[in-house]
């Protein structure tokens, strides 16, 4: 039976992801552990209202289910395990008759549930009818592939290696390098590592392979499903919610719990095998139960994540491109195998969807996914190459929690937003790599990781929106390395900046540098600048409210604030000194500016805040190359970037978009004036002040006379 075997499948480790995203929270279990089961064809029917019942009333969440023994070829009879009837042949194959029943009837109850294979490395060239021929991990694999693959995919748990036979037969290094093959074998076909069930004896038997041979069994198998039963008499009694297998022997993690893995780094705990629950056979017979080292979240980072199975490039809204979308391959029973129980029901083909966790990656070379159109939701997101969110949206919903750490979406190759909109809780950018934004973005932590040379970077490109994910503030930050600030590149144009107002004072803060040029706030949220952004550029706050929480500005920085603007300066001590001060398009003199209230020489309600800002110096329109004089030297800066986004010195606040005509206007007006003479100007006598500046919102300005400010 051919293999479906796609040479493009991603490569994923899913416990190593944490290692990409968010620093490790400690290891803590606030959330309800989840309770499960694992069932086999000794458990005979298990009708769909029993499922519904296990899960809906005796509270389990998840469950593993048998779906082959041993190898391709042969046969085995499950009531003969020594073989006394001389018919068991070969490498024993054994396919489970009940498995697509009770993956179909447990996931359509509300269980998570995924397939398991018990291997037979016990079955060498000298055990009866094996023709001379030992199994091996690879062929044991293939036949696990060939009756579950089709449920080796989103939606389901990643597929299980039963680990309890063998020990007898082979030495400590034998037995680990079956088991690094047949997980090999897995990851090759399928694109993830298995999860490995296995008991004290043989994790202690693993333990004792060679150092190298340790590292790669466990690499192998991230996730460990421990087997310890303390309680056979009273399965109730154990402890399931705080306890650990090795409270009751010590050596059961084998090398899973060395250095400098986890104390207790068990996924999964199967506790008892004499477990009963009302949902089967009225509680009257045994069952093998299982508990979570953690609640739902952390039982769906144990599901089969969303692969890319397409080519270098392709759509995210193509079938074909995903391992979710791929036609499954029904598997066919053996020779001589019992009959199928119950309708061959296959999983159903389907894009990336709510509870999935995505990773963009390829092993064949370079990949770039496009996510050009249609609104579609995930759970969590890995870009280890590169995607494009050029249209649509993209909506991730994970919620980092100590059940499920790490961020929404962790960034290790290249992420853009250049036309569509991503909304998650936490993003994480690795350091050397870019989130590029033109687009809409809504997250409640961007973490950006410190680096010396070569930080996580958010690359401005174009006009963003840009807000909270829920009712918090959205918080830019650094993340790792606290002496290397992460930053924002702003692209060295006056992008647009649309803060959405949310339920939080703050809506966007941002923490970390802020380099190549400057930007304009609109939109009506709160957008505050602390002072590690070390921002120079200029501020042209057109809507909303920018707080500049400790931050001073440039001395040369150019601020221009428009009606129904607010600018709020959260610092004290002696005025910030600035170049220009614009008020709805109009230069305002030299002096002290403050909110109303403040107490400073000039008053406005575009200001509040404990700080004030002093202007030094006053714009010379006009003086396109920054000499002090309005010359025929400026004629031909204007000139020679007419119709260019250059963007000029000196230029009419009025003015916007590519050097124009409005521009040459503005240089005749003010043709032969100086520095000297256009700081002569701007200082009126107090009684001239008072109609200076006459905005759409009325506002005027007048010099402070005694201990009276005025408003404006």
């Amino acid at each position: 039976m051919p293999l479906p075997v796609s040479k493009y499948v991603s490569r994923v480790a899913l416990l190593s992801l944490a290692a990409t995203l968010l620093s490790p929270l400690p290891q803590a279990h606030a959330q309800q552990r989840s309770l499960g089961l694992d069932v086999s064809s000794w458990q005979t029917e298990i009708s769909a209202n029993s499922w519904s019942e296990i899960h809906n009333t005796n509270n389990r969440d998840f469950v593993f289910i048998r779906s082959s023994r041993g190898g391709t070829t042969g046969f085995y009879n499950q009531n003969d395990p020594g073989n006394n009837l001389n018919r068991n042949t070969q490498s024993q194959r054994y396919d489970d008759p009940y498995f697509v029943q009770n993956i179909t009837r447990a996931t359509n109850a509300g269980l998570l549930a995924g397939p398991y294979h018990f291997a037979r490395p016990d079955i060498i060239e000298s055990t009866q009818n094996s023709g001379g021929v030992a199994n091996t991990g690879v062929d044991e694999a293939d036949h696990f592939i060939e009756m579950a693959g089709a449920w080796m995919r989103p939606g389901y748990l990643l597929p299980v290696f039963d680990l309890e036979a063998g020990q007898a037969q082979h030495t400590r290094d034998e037995l680990a390098q079956f088991s690094i093959d047949f997980s090999d074998r897995v990851y090759e076909v399928m694109g993830v590592r298995p999860v490995i069930y296995t008991n004290g004896n043989y994790a202690n038997y693993l333990q004792g392979a060679s150092p190298a041979l340790q590292d790669e069994v466990v690499a192998a198998y991230p996730v460990l499903w421990a087997a310890r039963w303390p309680n056979q008499d009273n399965p109730d009694a154990i402890p399931v919610q705080t306890g650990h297998p090795a409270d009751t022997y010590g050596p059961i993690y084998g090398p899973w719990d060395d250095a400098p893995n986890p104390e207790h780094p068990w996924g999964f705990w199967q506790y008892a095998s004499t477990g009963r629950l009302s949902g089967y056979n009225n509680g009257n017979s045994n069952l093998d139960l299982n508990v979570a080292q953690g609640g739902i979240e952390f039982l769906k980072d144990q599901l089969v994540p969303a692969l890319w199975t397409g080519g270098e490039t392709g759509e995210w809204t193509t079938l074909d491109n995903w391992n979710s979308g791929q036609a499954p391959i029904a598997p066919v029973q053996g020779r001589r195998q019992d009959p199928r129980v119950g309708p061959l029901t296959l999983p159903a083909v389907r894009l990336p969807a709510g509870d999935d966790t995505v990773v963009i990656d390829r092993d064949a070379g370079d990949l770039t996914v496009t996510h050009s159109s249609g609104a579609h939701s995930i759970r969590k997101l890995v870009v280890q190459q590169t995607l494009d969110i050029t249209g649509g949206s993209l909506a991730v919903n994970h919620t980092p929690s100590s059940d499920s750490p790490g961020p929404s979406v962790a960034v290790t190759g290249a992420l853009s937003v250049t036309g569509g909109a991503l909304g998650a809780h936490t993003i994480a950018v690795d350091a050397g790599q870019q989130l590029t934004l033109a687009g809409e973005l809504a997250f409640t932590s961007l973490q950006l990781a410190g680096a010396r040379r070569t930080p996580g970077e958010l690359s401005i490109v174009g006009d963003i929106v840009i807000g909270p994910h829920g009712s918090q503030e959205a918080v830019i930050q650094t993340a790792g390395d606290e002496t290397a600030d992460g930053r924002i590149d702003l692209g060295g144009q006056d992008y647009l900046w649309d803060v959405a107002d949310g339920a939080a004072a703050t809506d966007v803060r941002v923490l970390v540098e802020m380099i190549n040029g400057s930007f304009a706030k609109s939109g009506l949220g709160t957008l505050a600048l602390g002072q590690a952004t070390a921002y120079a550029g200029d501020l042209d706050v057109q809507q909303g409210e920018l707080l500049l929480d400790g931050l001073r500005l440039n001395d040369a920085a150019n601020v221009a604030l428009a009606s129904g603007a607010l600018l709020t300066l959260d610092w004290t001590g002696t005025p910030d000194a600035i170049g220009m001060l614009t008020l709805d398009g109009a230069s305002m003199p030299a002096g002290v500016y403050g909110g109303v209230g403040s107490g400073a020489q000039f008053e406005t309600p575009l200001l509040a805040g404990s700080g004030m800002l002093e202007v030094t110096a006053v714009q010379l329109v006009g003086d396109y190359n920054a000499d002090g004089v309005v010359d025929a030297a400026d004629y031909a800066v204007w000139r020679d970037n007419l119709g260019s986004e250059f963007i000029l010195p000196n230029r009419d606040p009025a003015s916007t978009g590519a050097v124009s005509q409005q521009d040459y206007v503005a240089w005749r007006n003010n043709f032969g004036a100086t520095s000297a003479s256009a700081s002569s100007s701007a200082a009126p006598e107090p009684a001239a002040l008072t109609g200076l500046a006459v905005m759409a919102a009325g506002i005027t300005i007048a010099r402070r006379r005694a201990s009276r400010p005025a408003a404006f």
